[in-house]
């Protein structure tokens, strides 16, 4: 029986499938899909049907509900760009040390809301009413602007539990709420570091890893959207915060040596 999942999911061919190079036979590695056709020689792969939403609603809603197409209680969820080059044990061995309930990347260049919806405004065409709407509602619900805390939502590690089951169904309940036209939010990790931030951060046990988790690791190579180029290692430039505190050892597992 599996110690752990590796879950992927491609959506509409956004993405090309990152075959996996080296597999821990302790785990089950995971590849949600719309496409009839998509076919791995290392993942299962696992077709989704199911109809009415968009690409995006249904890439999020394989990436807010991991433990419905997984078979253990600790999963580590990557998007499919991210190809897996080994086995992923040493990270769950410290994750399961730890008595972890998730394991969160925190941004390496932006640590406040605010900052995150500048940029996507700027420089990826999101509608600067869109993030006025967002902002607003966290605003409303009582959340501080200059809170630092911002996750990067194409990896994380969480455990089967009810703290991390009621953060996926508030942070999935909340992006089909501030989305328009029928879609859903289209930027979900400043929803999801949102809500873990003004609702869970008292009762999260968290480990928290810098991006160099994907650009600078033996495990994981963050790839080029849809290609097999890497990903720049760019070098963090600020001082990363987790629940408004400075994550002063974040380049590795908290308590790491």
């Amino acid at each position: 029986m599996a110690r752990y999942s590796v879950l992927t999911y491609i959506f509409a061919g956004y993405e090309i499938v990152q075959e996996i190079e080296k597999k821990d036979p302790e785990a089950e590695y995971i590849l949600v899909t719309d496409d009839p056709n998509l076919k791995s020689d290392t993942w299962t792969v696992i077709l989704d049907q199911s109809k009415g939403r968009s690409t995006f609603g249904k890439c999020y809603e394989v990436r807010h509900h991991p433990f419905r197409y997984v078979n253990t209680d600790i999963v580590v969820r990557v998007d499919g760009s991210i190809k897996i080059l080994k086995s992923l044990k040493p990270l769950i061995d410290e994750f399961e040390r730890g008595r972890y309930d998730r394991c969160l990347m925190i941004h390496p260049r932006r640590n406040t809301l605010p900052e995150e919806y500048d940029v996507w405004v700027n420089c990826r065409r999101y509608p600067r009413s869109q993030a006025v709407r967002c902002l607003t509602a966290m605003r409303q619900q009582g959340y501080d602007m200059k809170y630092r805390g911002l996750y990067q939502g194409c990896f994380e590690i969480l455990r089967n539990n009810p703290v991390n089951n009621a953060i996926n169904d508030q942070t999935f309940g909340t992006l089909c709420l501030l989305g328009e036209h029928g879609k859903i939010e289209r930027l979900d990790q400043t929803v999801w570091s949102f809500i873990i931030n003004r609702y869970y951060s008292d009762r999260l046990k968290v480990m928290p890893v810098s991006e160099s988790i994907i650009t600078r690791s033996p495990y994981m190579q963050w790839r080029k959207h849809h290609s097999t180029i890497p990903v720049p290692d760019v070098q963090e430039k600020i001082q990363p915060y987790l629940f408004d505190q400075p994550c002063k050892i974040w380049s590795k597992p908290s308590g790491s040596k």
